[in-house]
């Protein structure tokens, strides 16, 4: 390893305590225990596992690869601490006080490693030879970056399911108190009514769907698309029951949450393929069909504000 990207990993290990307050700023206790999907760690448990990491996996072993002649690093189950020491159940001031300490040891200890002392190794049981400059690499990317990395994604996938999931209820809350004459009326001949707005909302719940499950279990599906202007008078939508269709569109979107949360941060970046948008992945379905959500609730509004 150079010096130049040594000195690179030492600034971001140099760095992380900065930026891991500002993104753990403001973070409400809720949204701190909340996983991202089954068996997923929460922000608390990122941050525990960053501490216990920091003791155990670093500033421990790169005091004994400097103090010994290659010793053996025992391998470390992330998973089984976090269950035998109750992660969920710790307190994040605590974690962060414990943490800092630590980062404070090791980078004192880091500033301290001259020249050839970089090349010392040990041992480590699943990895094998492993020296202080590939430790540090690890320290820097597979620790800092990954683990703020992860924070962030669940911050960004917290915010756009609690957006998803919260349209529905929206939507019967902009209905609920209109009688039938305004809840059918049309803004103008070629604008849908408030209720055609609800059941288009509905029945595109189960394109977005079926994309979702294509997309996370094929590889790079082609999309269909369906003629919803179509559908608006094949289907009757003004004559159609408000509360089935609201009944409905949260049933639908229920199921879409619970199949989003049961997918891997690594499934939400698999793609399929739009035929006029091209390229685009579960991610951006999830941005879109927020993005939809919006502007039907606004076209709601003015369906409301015009009668």
């Amino acid at each position: 390893m150079t010096d130049l990207e040594r000195a690179a990993l030492l600034h971001i290990v140099v760095g992380t305590p900065a930026r891991l307050k500002a993104a753990l700023k403001g973070v409400p206790k809720k949204l701190l225990l909340w996983t991202p999907g089954p068996g997923k760690w929460s922000i608390l448990e990122i941050v525990a596992h960053m501490r216990d990491m920091e003791r155990d996996a670093y500033l421990d072993r790169y005091r004994r690869i400097l103090a010994e002649d290659n010793p053996t690093l025992p391998d470390l189950d992330g998973d089984v601490i976090a269950i035998r020491d109750d992660y969920r159940s710790l307190k994040l001031s605590e974690l962060m006080r414990d943490w800092l300490k630590l980062r404070k040891e090791c980078l004192k200890l880091l500033k301290s490693v001259k020249g050839q002392r970089w090349e010392r190794t040990g041992t480590h049981e699943t990895a094998g030879p492993l020296s202080m400059d590939a430790l540090l690499r690890r320290h820097a990317m597979g620790n800092d970056e990954a683990h703020l990395g992860q924070i962030e994604g669940i911050k960004k996938r917290a915010a756009a399911l609690e957006a998803i999931e919260a349209g529905p209820g929206r939507v019967a809350q902009l209905t609920k108190k209109l009688d039938g004459g305004v809840l059918r009326l049309k803004p103008a001949p070629d604008r849908w009514s408030a209720l055609e707005v609800v059941c288009h909302l509905r029945d595109v719940e189960k394109l977005w769907v079926d994309r979702i499950v294509k997309v996370a279990f094929s590889d790079r599906p082609a999309f269909y698309t369906l003629d919803f202007e179509a559908l608006v008078s094949k289907q009757s939508y003004n004559t159609q029951d408000l509360t089935a269709a609201l009944k409905e569109l949260a049933r639908l979107r229920a199921d879409t949450v619970c199949l989003l949360r049961a997918l891997p941060a690594s499934q939400w970046k698999r793609t399929g393929m739009h035929p006029k948008r091209g390229e685009i992945s579960i991610e951006r379905i999830v941005e879109i069909m927020i993005g939809h959500d919006r502007g039907h609730l606004d076209q709601i509004a003015k369906a409301v504000a015009a009668s």
